[in-house]
């Protein structure tokens, strides 16, 4: 062959790679390719870690509160139970202190229950609990039952407690039992 003439498979070959107007790729462009994707596959894989770490710390702080709000509120009603099972008690030790008494003895006894019922009443107060005693108060559902209701009289307003059978309790706000009352209407 001469210089004129050309080979024609050489030829071929020369004119594909102009008509994509590419270059063959060397390792080292394929390889820093490579490392491109690699990169930003480590990117993204450290973004996503990121978010689920700040996640998990997000959720551990909401866990930590929940777990200090329960603390919180068993010390503050932790007394709950047993002020529910003495009310009985008490009740019973105000009826008992409701009796008139003529003798001697009687006085005595009754001063002894009186005593007792003051106990009651500082060792309530110490845990928070208060009475709901709301003669001559406007009614309040959420503090009061209702078992009666009389018609409004001279001098009284209508929704007035008029007479109370059962004294309520609350312990820190939370009502314990609701006072049982004759409301008028």
């Amino acid at each position: 062959m001469t210089e004129n003439q050309k080979d024609p498979l050489t030829e071929e070959v020369v004119d594909e790679t102009n008509e994509n107007n590419e270059q063959p790729q060397t390792e080292e462009a394929v390889e820093e390719e490579v490392q491109v994707d690699e990169l930003t596959e480590a990117k993204t894989a450290l973004s996503e870690m990121e978010d689920r770490y700040l996640r998990l710390q997000a959720e551990l702080a909401n866990m930590r509160k929940r777990n200090q709000k329960e603390k919180e509120d068993a010390a503050k009603y932790r007394s709950q139970s047993l002020a529910t099972e003495l009310l009985p008690v008490i009740d019973n030790l105000e009826r008992a202190l409701a009796i008139d008494v003529t003798d001697e003895q009687g006085k005595n006894l009754k001063k002894g229950l009186e005593m007792v019922m003051d106990s009651f009443k500082v060792a309530l107060d110490n845990e928070g609990i208060k009475v709901i005693d709301p003669l001559n108060q406007p009614f309040d559902p959420n503090f009061h039952q209702a078992i009666q209701t009389t018609p409004v009289e001279e001098g009284q307003e209508a929704d007035t407690v008029v007479n109370v059978f059962q004294k309520g309790y609350s312990l820190n706000e939370r009502i314990l039992r609701p006072a049982m009352v004759i409301v008028a209407q």
